[in-house]
């Protein structure tokens, strides 16, 4: 993943519109599986040529730099370009931009292991190289007879990895995780007998633990002392999903669990800490946080018009 200063450092050398080295499409560690679903973005540089054909009856200003009649010199171009590819097994769409010359448009096309080859949803030139999630790479080159002639170079890095089937995983553990402190808290708050609402405590307290884990279901010994005013001391001894072992006591009071003590700060008797989990995952359909690294404010010239 390179830092925002490193792209936009990439962006001023590919303005100076220089020649880009394009690597053969070979086998890579970071080719996506057959089935991949899922987006990926990039960002570099493209470097070429552009040829607009002059159509019969067209009429043109003279340019001392071209000597052809037809006023239909190769013009030098070159800029940053951002793509985002969307690839659903081995069908492949997406979109890209650019500056220096290059206008905006879609893609679409298929793949083959790294092997890309897409065709531009806007004049049918072919894009084609290798995309995987470390790079996008090749060349783009129109179909005979368009108005616009390309002939590119481009060489983009991979800046982010959307993962559908990873993306749905870690919703499904959100949303388990989220009922199951919904439970535990029910249960602690409950009329159950009050060994299961300790085990519920401890449960429930271990989601905001660092450095070790609870084993759910694992208290064990467990010893109730003598009651006085409605008030007494439970606690037993559990283990840890690293292999370790720890202990618990609790205060009751008034059938209330008020606080626990646990084996790594004796003598503090804290109440249960509240569960806190992480910011959860987009649903299905919600728009994604890829951000354009190409600005909005930059201007973009259209070849041809």
């Amino acid at each position: 993943m390179l830092s925002t200063a490193a792209l936009f450092a990439a962006t001023i050398t590919a303005a100076q519109a220089q020649p880009v080295q394009i690597q053969p499409v070979g086998v890579s560690a970071d080719t996506l599986p057959d089935d991949f679903r899922g987006k990926v973005r990039y960002f570099g540089n493209h470097s070429g040529t552009v040829t607009t054909i002059q159509r019969a009856g067209e009429r043109r200003r003279a340019s001392s730099a071209c000597p052809r009649p037809d006023q239909g010199c190769p013009e030098r171009i070159g800029g940053s370009l951002e793509v985002e590819l969307e690839f659903d097994g081995e069908v492949v769409k997406g979109v890209f931009r650019g500056t220096g010359g290059l206008r905006d448009s879609g893609l679409i096309g298929r793949r083959q292991g790294s092997a890309c080859r897409l065709f531009d949803l806007a004049d049918g030139s072919v894009w084609s190289g290798r995309c995987d999630s470390e790079a996008f790479i090749g060349t783009v080159a129109s179909v005979p007879n368009a108005a616009t002639q390309l002939e590119l170079a481009f060489e983009t890095v991979g800046t982010r990895t959307l993962d559908y089937a990873e993306r749905e995983r870690r919703r499904r553990e959100y949303h388990e995780r989220l009922r199951r402190i919904e439970f535990l808290q029910a249960l602690v708050d409950g009329t159950a007998p009050i060994e299961q609402r300790l085990d519920a405590a401890v449960e429930l307290d271990s989601y905001s633990w660092q450095d070790d884990a609870y084993r759910p279901g694992s208290l064990r010994n467990i010893e109730r002392g003598r009651e006085r005013d409605d008030r007494y001391q439970i606690g037993g001894d559990f283990a840890l999903q690293n292999g370790g072992a720890g202990w618990v006591r609790a205060t009751v009071d008034h059938g209330t669990i008020s606080c626990l003590e646990f084996w790594d700060a004796p003598g503090v008797c804290r109440p249960i800490t509240p569960p806190r989990l992480p910011a959860p995952p987009p649903e299905e359909g919600a728009p994604e946080a890829f951000p354009s690294l190409i600005l909005p404010a930059q201007a973009r010239e259209t070849p041809g018009g």
